[in-house]
């Protein structure tokens, strides 16, 4: 197995009607698009930044290093794709009521959409006071009760409203009936999939999906929205896992090693303070909002905070 080095990739900015303006100068970047509302930190068709493989997208370095980058657990999995996309968001208006189906429902029914489902987790950045996000149905309920709530225009009174605040981890399995409304930033952790079924748009003369949103909605109660976390040790802790990837939170105030495992690449995201990360191919200055793959092929690394910081680590189990 080759040691690839860390992966710096040039982001994605995204500019929404209902973006706000906490992202560009949180993230110093003087000539972002207004409003500024999501920052696609790692995707397939990001470009390297620097290095050996600069200018290839990681895609096109997943393809050509196969189980290097991604690890043996994905390449089983699903060959040579690139399976997560994280980004942050920042909500200055209320997002669409909106779901996404799982994998069954993608492979069959989407199937020439080439994608997955879509299973997602938020970590809370910042909050509003009295801010909240849309999360599952405030009772157990049916197709037919939701889709003849739609159509008397009252879908809203059936969701459940979650007050937010930041630090916390919301779960959004696919199924689950969800919507990021005003006054949220967040950092988002997703299977890559582009399948979103618009639900309800507040009156915008926007498309919906209703067909399809009502074939993949768990109509159950959803579990909690705010998830409970699982201290690893002093320094770190575990947020969610599932299926598809695992976040922790690295709350770091002295340097930490840690390895790799050639099974699964890792995601580091830096959302608050710096560091430095030092490798066998040298080493990498984090600022707050850089993030960095780490390759299954990369080994030890050590983490150098500046002087303390919080990073985000996912991985694809």
């Amino acid at each position: 197995m080759v040691s690839l080095p860390p992966l710096l990739l040039e982001p994605r900015l995204d500019s929404r009607v209902w973006g706000g303006s906490h992202l560009a100068p949180w993230l110093k970047l003087g000539d972002a698009p207004a409003p500024l509302a999501e920052v696609w930190l790692v995707y397939a068709e990001n470009r390297i930044s620097g290095g050996p493989l600069a200018g290839m997208t990681l895609a096109e370095a997943t393809t050509r290093h196969g189980a290097d980058l991604v690890g043996t657990v994905n390449i089983a999995r699903s060959g040579a794709q690139f399976p997560l996309l994280a980004k942050f968001l920042d909500a200055a208006d209320h997002l669409s009521v909106q779901v996404h189906p799982d994998d069954a429902y993608a492979h069959s029914v989407e199937a020439a959409s080439g994608f997955n489902g879509k299973t997602e987790a938020w970590y809370i950045l910042r909050a509003d006071p009295q801010a909240a996000v849309i999360h599952g149905f405030t009772a157990p309920t049916d197709r037919d009760a939701c889709a003849a709530a739609i159509e008397a225009g009252r879908l809203i009174d059936l969701v459940r409203r979650v007050p937010v605040q930041s630090g916390e981890t919301i779960f959004v399995p696919a199924g689950t009936i969800h919507a990021i409304n005003a006054g949220v930033m967040l950092f988002e952790i997703q299977q890559t999939s582009d399948l979103t079924y618009r639900v309800y748009d507040y009156g915008r003369p926007r498309e919906l999906h209703l067909d399809r949103a009502l074939d993949v909605l768990n109509y159950d109660l959803s579990a909690p929205a705010v998830v409970d976390t699982q201290p690893i040790d002093a320094a770190r802790t575990r947020l969610v896992a599932c299926d598809y990837f695992t976040m922790e939170r690295w709350s770091l105030s002295a340097p930490l090693s840690a390895s790799t495992d050639r099974a699964t690449f890792e995601i580091l995201t830096v959302v608050e303070g710096a560091a430095r990360l030092q490798t066998a191919h040298g080493s990498v200055e984090l600022g707050c909002g850089t993030a960095v793959v780490l390759p299954a092929s990369l080994g030890t690394y050590t983490l150098q905070p500046r002087p303390a910081s919080t990073i985000l680590r996912c991985t694809a189990p």
